[in-house]
């Protein structure tokens, strides 16, 4: 039986919006819970724009992955959470470089898990370690 775990990652969607995860691994299953949505770097110009970005953005400690999580979103059914059989994904691969974009938000670069279907780029955020998800999820793929 293989035990569950989970991590913390960020989506980019349409170009520059975005959606912050909690993925689980479970048995033979990749689960994928919006835990945040759209997130901002605070600043701007004007003050109408600092207040919006104030309100988008992440506070507390950033190094946290748990930061990043809103339970009130989480406890919520949201058409983005997604479910991706183990015995689907193709690859799992990391790459170290940081993501554009991302401003201050600590994260280890990217994680992106192919299927036949599509590819999802996991941007990882916090003190986590990609490299460390990255190989955990492989290992989970050659258990399923």
């Amino acid at each position: 039986m293989q035990q569950t775990w989970s991590f913390v990652a960020m989506e980019y969607y349409a170009l520059i919006l975005n959606r912050t995860y909690l993925v689980r691994v479970e048995e033979g299953v990749l689960i994928g819970s919006v835990c945040r949505g759209l997130t901002a770097v605070e600043g701007g110009g004007d003050r109408l724009t600092r207040e919006i970005t104030a309100r988008l953005a992440v506070h507390g400690e950033l190094n946290d992955p748990a930061s990043y999580v809103d339970a009130k979103t989480l406890s919520k059914a949201h058409r983005a959470n997604f479910v991706i059989a183990l015995s689907e994904v193709r690859s799992v691969t990391y790459n170290p470089k940081q993501k554009w974009g991302m401003g201050y938000y600590l994260h280890d670069g990217r994680v992106t898990v192919t299927t036949s279907r599509q590819e999802r780029e996991f941007i990882v955020l916090g003190g986590q370690s990609g490299r460390d998800i990255a190989r955990r999820l492989n290992k989970a793929i050659e258990a399923a």
